[in-house]
């Protein structure tokens, strides 16, 4: 009786907004029906990608030393200052692995991480990569070698195809761990996502190419990071959005 009183008491006009129509509530069962559940879980799937970006970086550089004859490491690696290569190699590494782990959280509800921390991490990621490269420059002794440095390509041609690939490569993988995982902030998700990529591909370079002048780095070891943190926000939201 007082749920029917309650019932003669609502508006009208708030019928349409407490019923949705039929058409709508058909519409999203067939919707339902059609998505098929993922045959991987998304654990699973971030496991696999998480033991896969490393091989991705190592598979890039073993192809272009069949194909081309480049290098695995940079050809100065012996006349490095060991304490500088490896403080550097711990910053990126570091940076890099925070930046990919941020990026796909899945987070205990599945919204993954905040945006304020996607948000940071996507905008700190290309600064920061820039200020560890320009405050500890690797820098040969070995005069042979720093000849050697300076006949590569100023602009870094080369190292921006093998960014491209490596990035490319990371960031499909990443959406295929994330398709159809992110509810919310996709587009804030999928430039975490490219900024991760690009800084893989910025800490392969590191371990591959011997270039120290300013240009070449920035050009080809930093840019690829932020050109990636654009494509990621542009693409991947089309994959990874629930």
């Amino acid at each position: 009786m007082i749920e029917n009183n309650f019932a003669h008491r609502i508006p009208r006009r708030f019928e349409s907004v407490a019923r949705p129509p039929h058409e709508l509530h058909a519409r999203l069962v067939t919707a339902i029906a059609e998505t098929p559940a993922p045959r991987t879980p998304i654990r699973n799937r971030l496991f696999l990608v998480a033991c896969a970006l490393p091989c991705i970086v190592a598979a890039t550089l073993l192809g272009l030393h069949a194909l081309f004859g480049r290098p695995l490491l940079r050809s100065d690696l012996p006349s490095l200052p060991t304490g500088q290569l490896l403080l550097e190699f711990v910053l990126l590494g570091i940076l890099t692995v925070g930046t990919t782990a941020v990026a796909v959280r899945p987070g205990s509800a599945g919204f993954g991480s905040g945006a304020r921390l996607l948000g940071t991490t996507t905008l700190g990621a290309t600064p920061a990569f820039l200020v560890i490269a320009l405050l500890f420059p690797l820098r040969s002794v070995d005069p042979e070698a720093v000849v050697a440095s300076t006949r590569l390509h100023p602009f870094g041609l080369p190292c921006m195809v093998k960014a491209a690939i490596i990035g490319t490569v990371a960031l499909g993988a990443q959406s295929w761990a994330l398709r159809h995982a992110v509810p919310v902030s996709a587009r804030l998700r999928g430039a975490a996502l490219g900024a991760a990529s690009g800084a893989w591909a910025g800490l392969a370079l590191i371990i591959h190419c011997p270039a120290a002048e300013q240009l070449h780095v920035l050009t080809s070891h930093v840019a690829p990071i932020a050109v990636f943190t654009v494509l990621g926000m542009l693409v991947a939201p089309s994959f990874v959005r629930s």
